[in-house]
């Protein structure tokens, strides 16, 4: 049965295209440019069924209902899927984070630190036994820079390498963005390391986590699609296990 899942975030909007367990089509765009997304959509109507999450607030909901699509929206829960939401309100928690925790859980049996590197840069501790401890939010990299930018009169919003010793104030901005990313998620990791008594993998997943992937130590997977298999699991398009 095949069926449409979405992830709605602040920057763009990824899709998947699912049959049971076969993934038969994947993409990303601007919430601007969903129209000729659903060009492509329409080569695999009829599907079944819509599943997404979205953390882009109405308007962003209202566009992709333009698109004639009837959405069935994936929200946070007390327990799903074998994880259990320790937020102090489960229902607060931002619906990508949940759908990846999810995901996170199906992956594996092991406690890692579930990240995602958008506009947002979260990193949220799962235990082996499938609780959700809580997690922290930080600026993602480009936020970073465009607030330096807006704050000070610095070229912030530059993009530059990140270097060992930056010579210029880009580099700078580039650099001290990065350092501070992969910092948080240090930080996380050990404070998981501690409680569950080993080093934790991080699951990586998000715009930047191919930038931020090699400024991280120890066990790190890159998982593009994690949100969306998540919202699958959630959905009963693909089973948990």
């Amino acid at each position: 049965m095949t069926a449409l899942l979405l992830d709605v975030g602040n920057t763009r909007v990824k899709w998947a295209m699912v049959d049971g367990g076969r993934w038969l089509a994947r993409g990303a765009a601007p919430v601007a440019a969903l129209p000729a997304c659903r060009r492509i959509w329409q080569r695999y109507a009829p599907f079944a069924a819509c599943h997404g999450v979205n953390v882009a607030g109405e308007a962003a909901a209202a566009a992709v209902a333009a698109t004639g699509l009837a959405v069935c929206w994936q929200h946070a829960a007390a327990h799903a899927c074998g994880v259990v939401n320790r937020y102090r309100d489960p229902a607060r928690l931002g619906a990508d984070r949940w759908a990846a925790l999810v995901a996170a859980r199906a992956r594996s049996r092991v406690a890692c630190l579930v990240v995602s590197a958008g506009t947002a840069l979260t990193a949220d501790a799962l235990t082996a036994g499938g609780e959700f401890l809580g997690g922290v939010i930080v600026p993602g990299l480009a936020t970073m820079r465009w607030a330096l930018a807006q704050r000070t009169a610095a070229a912030g919003a530059d993009v530059a390498a990140v270097m060992d010793f930056p010579r210029d104030t880009a580099a700078g901005v580039a650099t001290g963005s990065m350092l501070a990313a992969a910092g948080a998620i240090d930080r996380m990791r050990a404070r998981l390391a501690d409680y569950a008594g080993s080093t934790p993998p991080v699951l990586l997943t998000g715009g930047d986590a191919g930038r931020l992937a090699p400024h991280l130590t120890g066990a790190v997977e890159v998982v593009p699609d994690l949100v969306l298999e998540g919202v699958a699991l959630l959905a009963g398009v693909t089973t948990c296990a």
